[in-house]
């Protein structure tokens, strides 16, 4: 029989998700004072979507750990 493991960060992240993710970017990079076109605002969106995939699905929680990456 095969065995077949599926992660998270394989399953695909639907526009709900995406929305939430896009709030929380927005948050972080307003109370850091970044422009979502930053360097800095890329690597932290690429860390709340690690979160996200982690598990992590509230948005305060994701802004908090998202600030102690900067």
């Amino acid at each position: 029989m095969l065995r077949s493991s599926i992660h998270p960060h394989d399953l695909p992240l639907f526009s709900e998700d995406l929305d939430l993710l896009s709030q929380v970017l927005d948050k972080v990079c307003v109370e850091r004072g970044l422009v979502r076109t930053a360097p800095e605002a890329e690597r932290i969106g690429a860390v709340i979507i690690q979160l996200y995939r982690q598990g992590v699905r509230d948005s305060g929680k994701l802004a908090d750990l998202a600030k102690t990456y900067l």
